[in-house]
């Protein structure tokens, strides 16, 4: 396979995948600017080893793990050498991590998604790992377990601890009422 023709195949694998994995990265940093770094770095990973992530038998989760173990790496860095800054509650429009242009009054849907990140920004980093590849990857407990690799068990734990800390939320079950 020649250089153009394995290019064209990874950024297909791109134009495919980067928009579940910023999905994913978003759960997981809580900063739409740290998510599109950590998105952007864990593609970069992938095509310098694209080769053995197109033989996967999924390269899609192969990558995913990717992202996942980078996460961990930055989340295990010394705090003084790089800090995220917080963006503007309300901030919308593609920086922001909202792909839709400002063209209608969103502020419901804007206000809905700070409340589910201050919430989540209530979770330890493995209960948003946790959440993250269940609820957004429909993952089930065992593959969110090979997945991070950690028992079936932890997977239950996490996940039952987490969702108990989002319905007890105060803003959280605002929304349920209000709905």
């Amino acid at each position: 396979m020649g250089r153009a023709q394995t290019d064209e195949e990874y950024a297909r694998f791109v134009r495919g995948s980067s928009a579940r994995l910023l999905s994913i990265a978003r759960a997981l940093c809580q900063d739409a600017h740290q998510a599109e770094d950590l998105t952007q770095q864990t593609l970069e990973k992938a095509y310098l080893k694209w080769g053995r992530v197109r033989r996967a038998d999924d390269p899609h989760r192969y990558v995913r793990r990717m992202l996942v173990n980078l996460h961990t790496d930055w989340m295990r860095r010394k705090p003084w050498r790089e800090r995220a800054v917080p963006t503007t509650p309300g901030e919308v429009g593609p920086g922001a991590g909202y792909p839709e242009p400002v063209t209608a009054d969103r502020t419901g849907r804007v206000a809905t998604r700070d409340v589910v990140a201050r919430a989540l920004q209530g979770l330890t980093p493995r209960e948003r790992e946790v959440v993250a590849l269940r609820f957004l990857e429909d993952l089930s407990e065992a593959d969110t377990a090979a997945e991070l690799g950690i028992a079936v068990g932890t997977v239950k734990s996490a996940c039952n601890r987490a969702l108990a800390r989002l319905r007890s939320a105060g803003e959280i079950a605002e929304l349920k009422e209000g709905r």
